[in-house]
């Protein structure tokens, strides 16, 4: 794919990961996007780790040049853990764009960072690979690459109103950009429209529960498991979803 460039080419990025007691899902996230890199691309990575745990963090930093460990011993759990874990990891950032992602994620195809970084030059500010159908369809911090300057300028605190919730973790980065008519883009992807599996390759239909973030020829380029912290833990209990050993098992045979 020939990129059409209107700004300066991205060759430094960091990617921002929120952790939990979460080696493998951490490991299989990190290697991925190694794996599927271009050889020009600097990557900084900036690994937050939810409590006070370091039993990994050995292994994690020695998967690639450039990762920083934070440990962050918050009482805070699932989405405002999260957030709390962005804001921190943003604080160590000088790149010009950063991609937010949750540990449960796998990049799985060589066109992951060409489609990502043409839709930045194409004018985007914001590139995301899914929504959030719930509360304000925002664009979802599973996954998503925006300018540096963008993220520091919002809170990732969840928002509530008579104790329900109606924003989620990173959802001020939409809310900010349709304010302020700042372009921005979502890859079409199986959790938004999940009509488009029938169009998949036979080996990554059967992923129940997976979101399947898919490119203009229907290659899967990123997917999202879902609930991973939870389902490490074995607290997961909605039947007919991909698991936790079985997401380990297909992305390892993915990245070997």
């Amino acid at each position: 794919m020939e990129l059409v460039q209107t700004t300066t080419m991205i060759n430094n990025v960091s990617i921002i990961i929120p952790s939990f007691y979460s080696d493998k899902l951490t490991s299989i996230c990190i290697k991925s996007f190694e794996k599927f890199k271009p050889p020009s691309l600097k990557i900084n990575y900036i690994v937050v780790e939810n409590s006070s745990d370091i039993s990994y963090k050995e292994h994690i930093v020695s998967l690639a040049n450039n990762i920083q460990w934070i440990n962050n011993e918050t009482q805070l759990r699932y989405s405002e853990a999260n957030g709390e874990a962005v804001e921190i990891g943003l604080k160590s950032i000088s790149t010009e764009y950063v991609f937010l992602v949750h540990c449960d994620v796998c990049v799985t195809h060589k066109n992951f960072f060409t489609e990502l970084f043409q839709k930045i030059y194409d004018g985007n500010k914001l590139v995301g690979t899914s929504l959030d159908p719930i509360r304000l369809k925002a664009t979802h911090i599973s996954g998503v690459l925006v300018e540096t300057t963008i993220a520091k300028s919002v809170s990732f605190s969840p928002l509530y109103m008579s104790g329900k919730q109606i924003a989620d973790s990173g959802d001020a980065l939409t809310i900010k950009c349709r304010a302020e008519n700042i372009p921005h883009y979502c890859f079409e992807n199986t959790f938004n429209s999940p009509d488009l599996i029938n169009n998949l390759t036979e080996k990554f239909k059967p992923l129940n529960g997976v979101s399947r973030t898919i490119d203009k020829d229907n290659n899967v380029i990123f997917m999202h498991l879902g609930r991973g912290i939870e389902k490490t833990q074995g607290l997961y209990k909605e039947k007919n979803k991909v698991l936790f050993a079985d997401w380990v098992d297909f992305c390892e045979n993915i990245l070997k």
